[in-house]
């Protein structure tokens, strides 16, 4: 029980140190073409009333701009959201899989996004029936253009909760949320 507990807190602790480091870090090097740290927090929240999923993925900036700057082979900002909106949503449907637990894929929905100075933050929904236990998820966001490229996700299913981390080598993972 303490090994798991301690193995949550951990992480956590390790979530918390990497996003603030990033934060004052990104202050520092705002001219940078990508950012110091690299990783990306998904977090996912299932409302049982409606049926859907609701998403928000935050990413730095800079490194969500050149990722999608690469795809389009042209600059792309977040200065334009007619232009970067669309180019957002393909890129995260191409790299951030959800499947429900019968094993169908489900469709991200564009709901919006919002930036500050070295972030973005994307919102999607989609719709699930029945919950996240046992969906599957599969992050591989950014990690095709940065070596150490890190994705969580949080997943949120009324008092259940898991965080999952994503590097490299890590494939699709099965949601079982606990208390």
């Amino acid at each position: 029980m303490f090994t798991k507990a301690h193995t949550r807190f951990s992480r956590h602790l390790f979530l918390f140190i990497a996003l603030t480091s990033g934060l004052v870090l990104g202050t520092f090097r705002a001219n940078a073409a990508t950012s110091p740290l690299h990783l990306s927090l998904t977090e996912v929240s299932y409302d049982h009333a409606r049926g859907r999923l609701a998403l928000t993925v935050r990413v730095q900036t800079a490194d969500f701009e050149a990722a999608l700057s690469a795809r389009a082979q042209r600059k792309i900002t977040t200065a334009d959201p007619g232009e970067f909106a669309p180019l957002a949503l393909d890129y995260v449907r191409d790299t951030l899989h959800f499947k429900s637990p019968h094993g169908e894929a489900l469709r991200l929905e564009w709901a919006g996004l919002d930036v500050t100075s070295n972030q973005v933050f994307l919102f999607f929904e989609t719709t699930l029936a029945g919950g996240l236990q046992g969906s599957r998820i599969a992050n591989t966001l950014l990690q095709e253009r940065i070596a150490d490229q890190i994705n969580s996700v949080e997943v949120h299913d009324g008092a259940l909760k898991q965080t999952i981390v994503f590097s490299h080598d890590t494939g699709e993972v099965v949601v079982n949320a606990k208390l």
